[in-house]
């Protein structure tokens, strides 16, 4: 018996319909990879933007404290503004070793003071930031001027002018090459990942008639 021509069409177009459907539904699982892949792109860098900002706000707070800590002894004692090096320019790459007079038989001199505190603020650098570095020296350039890398900071310090800087480095998560986190991984000729941060100390300021 041969089929209905009617229902021969209803079947046909019922099919169609189907096929349709399963076309649709595949779009839309197309379209929303796409967007939770964008999203998920957003959420990475978002979380290390906050990683950036909170390691930061640490390097801030930790220049802050040795600010205090240079302005805690007068520059008849020890002057920040004089000089190449004075008793505060350290590298916590190489961090100071635990001093070894402890004042507990006599009162601490102001140099041993600061080297105890240098000493402290060092450990708490290497502690609290990731794989975190701080170099205080004096310098005036603290960027590269020359070179591919110009613009960069730079560890290495000219030991001129008169104002003290910290350079702040830490270990970051990073997107891929080409994402905008290029600089955070830039390295130097020695293979070192440069600085985050650079701040400016004043230290201790000119005593005036012995003030």
């Amino acid at each position: 018996m041969a089929k209905k021509p009617f229902l021969a069409s209803r079947r046909s177009r019922r099919a169609a319909a189907v096929g349709m459907t399963l076309i649709e539904v595949l779009v839309a699982l197309v379209i929303f990879a796409l967007g939770m892949l964008g999203a998920g792109g957003l959420m990475l860098a978002s979380l290390r933007s906050g990683q950036f900002s909170r390691n930061a706000s640490i390097a801030t707070s930790l220049a802050r404290d040795y600010s205090d800590i240079m302005q805690m002894v007068p520059p008849s004692v020890i002057a920040t503004a004089g000089g190449a090096t004075n008793t505060f320019t350290i590298d916590t790459g190489s961090p100071p070793a635990l001093p070894t007079d402890r004042c507990k038989t006599s009162d601490c001199t102001p140099t041993q003071m600061v080297n105890m505190a240098v000493w402290d603020w060092s450990r708490r650098v290497i502690g609290s930031l990731p794989g975190g570095r701080a170099v205080v020296c004096k310098d005036t350039e603290p960027r590269e001027t020359t070179g591919s890398a110009a613009g960069l900071y730079r560890w290495e310090c000219n030991d001129t002018g008169d104002l003290m800087v910290i350079k702040f480095g830490w270990e970051a998560k990073t997107g891929p090459s080409g994402t905008g986190d290029d600089t955070l991984t830039a390295t130097d000729a020695n293979s070192n990942v440069r600085p985050k941060m650079v701040i400016t100390l004043f230290g201790n300021q000119q005593e005036i008639d012995g003030i």
